[in-house]
């Protein structure tokens, strides 16, 4: 355990450990939404919402997912993973019953991550393809699943089924598999326990306007570790404006930045997969071992 890690309101403060914004791009609706809640001790949410449905269907959705997501995960009480899966549940059918009297808002819905930060970890629940990264000494991690269709066109190409130029083209290229519209939920993306955090980890929600950027360039923005949250989101939306992208879409962009200033009383860090390897190797050692006694 850290020592007084509690990720609450006097340890984590609005701009400078944690922000949010949005730029329209060239689009001519806002339809992305987003929210935080530092309001409990020890129990940090960030929600973000990415509509879809036309221009009024699309901001419904992310509205009203935003508000009915954050009210009913603090509904309840119980773990993360628990408390997630019912706020997105009943997320899922409010849109419902948004859209019953409505015949105008029948094709809306929205992407949703919704993300908590509890002690030293990170749980989240996620539909559709807006990112949630983790970034740490250099490394930037994807860490929920793309609902979209590339992971499939990408796996197509691999196998020598497409080529880069029919991948680049393909017309469903942009299209979800998976969102939150009120109707069953094809694909739901949430680890079995959270992930630890450690001192000085920065946290990337955003919309799919993001991806005007590479990841070399959004990992050399968060590289800067002097900046605050505040800069950090400001350096993000201006570099997706910078590109002068055509038709660029709306980009939502949320950072959290773990203090790095606490007093850690457990090992150092060691990125995951790393520990991963080395328990992997002590246990083929061990068995190796085993053999020979035998």
């Amino acid at each position: 355990m850290w020592g007084g890690f509690r990720l609450a309101k006097q340890f984590l403060t609005i701009d400078e450990d944690y922000t949010g914004g949005r730029i329209q791009g060239e689009r001519n609706s806002q339809e992305d939404d987003f929210g935080f809640d530092n309001s409990k001790a020890n129990d940090f949410l960030l929600i973000l919402a990415d509509g879809m449905g036309g221009h009024e269907g699309g901001a419904v959705a992310s509205s009203l997912a935003i508000t009915t997501f954050m009210d009913a995960y603090h509904a309840i009480s119980g773990n993360v993973t628990k408390r997630l899966r019912y706020a997105l549940r009943k997320t899922n059918q409010q849109l419902a019953l948004r859209k019953k009297p409505y015949p105008e808002l029948k094709d809306m819905g929205c992407t949703l991550v919704g993300v908590a930060l509890s002690d030293e970890q990170i749980g989240w629940i996620s539909v559709g393809d807006s990112p949630l990264w983790l970034y740490n000494a250099g490394r930037l991690e994807r860490l929920n699943a793309d609902h979209s269709m590339q992971p499939v066109l990408q796996q197509l190409l691999q196998q020598s089924e497409l080529t880069s130029e029919e991948v680049a083209n393909h017309p469903n290229r942009n299209m979800l598999r998976s969102a939150v519209t009120g109707e069953k939920i094809e694909l739901i993306d949430q680890p079995s326990i959270p992930l630890e955090l450690y001192p000085g980890d920065c946290i990337l929600l955003a919309s799919d306007g993001i991806f005007t950027l590479s990841e070399a360039e959004i990992r050399k923005i968060l590289q800067q570790q002097d900046l605050s949250a505040q800069q950090l989101v400001q350096k993000l939306l201006k570099a997706v404006q910078d590109k002068g992208k055509s038709n660029q879409d709306n980009t939502t962009v949320l950072v959290v930045k773990i203090p790095d200033t606490m007093e850690v009383v457990k090992a150092p860090k060691i990125w995951r997969w790393q520990t991963g390897i080395l328990l992997s190797l002590l246990t083929l050692v061990l068995m190796l071992w085993i053999g020979t006694q035998l």
